[in-house]
């Protein structure tokens, strides 16, 4: 009897017992995987922190030589002292560009294709490569290295070389749309000769280059109205390469980083708990305390720093608002000016 109520008992404990294990078991594996996930996030907060401080200070280097690679930092009234100017997206430049390369190439394909052994296709390849070559060195010669350059006296090397670049980019540019012009008055006036019965075909090759060399005027309305086509379309893509990004070759690019590094590290700050006492024991509260403090602090200097270049901008524009109507006030009343003193008090 008394073997039988041991053994009665010992079946009655082993579920406890087994039940007390799986619970144990199941605190233990949901500690390990918060503690696993507050790694993750404290390794990714560092990441965040590291990127967005290396950024940050990158972007007020950049501000404080303006881009330069020697010399070091500028004189204080020298620094940059306005945020960069640069659109939201560059897909609207990026699609102008292809409408002006397909409509000047659809221009000119029919009369290219009549000098083309492959007919309508090889007067439309031959135009594309041409408008293509136009609009392309305008965008990038001209536009987004040339003038960009220009801007930027305090880069003495990119300036020389764009103040010698830009003259001999414009002068190919025009060259080019010289000598496409030429290549269609060619072909115009060569058929016209050969309809009249003027002129055999003799297979002689065209030289519109060589014309163009010469400065020859046009002989026919629609080379001058491909001349004035290209040199338009050329035009613009250069000024879509001047405005492409800021006109401080590089600042748009390290503030581009720096917004995007901060946006980031603030992603990742919203991830760590707030609360951190109602974690599971086991799980140490102290993990990336240190890096998480650091990184708020930097979120709040960075806000405040663009703040307050957003205040400084906000009273230069009012400070020249003032002027101009001051401006209009003593030209519309020049008695009034008379009798005050030229400086206050």
């Amino acid at each position: 009897m008394a073997t039988h109520d041991v053994t009665d008992s010992t079946a009655r404990r082993r579920p406890y017992y087994r039940t007390i294990g799986a619970n144990t078991s199941g605190e233990v594996r949901e500690i390990s995987r918060i503690d696993q996930k507050t790694h993750q996030i404290v390794d990714r907060l560092s990441d965040a922190f590291y990127r967005a401080t290396g950024d940050f200070n990158a972007y007020l280097d950049f501000r404080a030589t303006r881009g330069r690679m020697f010399g070091g930092a500028l004189p204080p009234d020298r620094w940059v002292q306005r945020a960069a100017q640069y659109p939201d997206s560059h897909i609207m430049h990026f699609s102008i560009l292809a409408a002006l390369i397909l409509f000047e190439g659809l221009a000119n394909a029919y009369f290219f294709s009549k000098a083309s052994d492959l007919g309508l296709l090889g007067g439309w390849i031959q135009a594309i490569t041409v408008a293509f070559t136009n609009v392309i060195a305008a965008f990038f010669l001209i536009g987004f290295m040339g003038l960009r350059s220009l801007s930027n006296p305090d880069r003495p090397f990119s300036f020389a070389a764009a103040l010698v670049g830009v003259p001999i980019a414009l002068c190919f540019v025009i060259f080019l749309n010289f000598s496409a012009a030429h290549y269609r008055d060619l072909l115009e006036i060569n058929e016209a000769m050969i309809a009249s019965g003027t002129l055999a075909a003799s297979g002689e090759i065209l030289a519109p280059v060589t014309r163009a060399l010469t400065f020859q005027p046009f002989e026919t309305l629609e080379a001058l109205l491909l001349f004035i086509l290209g040199i338009t379309f050329a035009a613009i893509a250069a000024f879509k390469g001047a405005t492409f990004d800021d006109r401080l070759i590089g600042y748009g690019a390290v503030q581009r980083r720096a917004i995007r590094s901060a946006a980031h590290l603030a992603a990742i700050i919203k991830q760590v708990p707030l609360d951190r006492s109602s974690e599971p024991s086991g799980v140490s509260n102290t993990v990336g305390s240190s890096t998480y403090e650091d990184a708020v602090q930097l979120k709040l200097d960075i806000d405040a720093y663009f703040a307050e270049q957003t205040q400084r901008a906000l009273g230069r524009h009012r400070e020249a608002a003032d002027f101009q109507d001051d401006a209009a006030r003593h030209s519309a009343h020049p008695g009034a000016r008379e009798d005050k003193p030229p400086f206050p008090g």
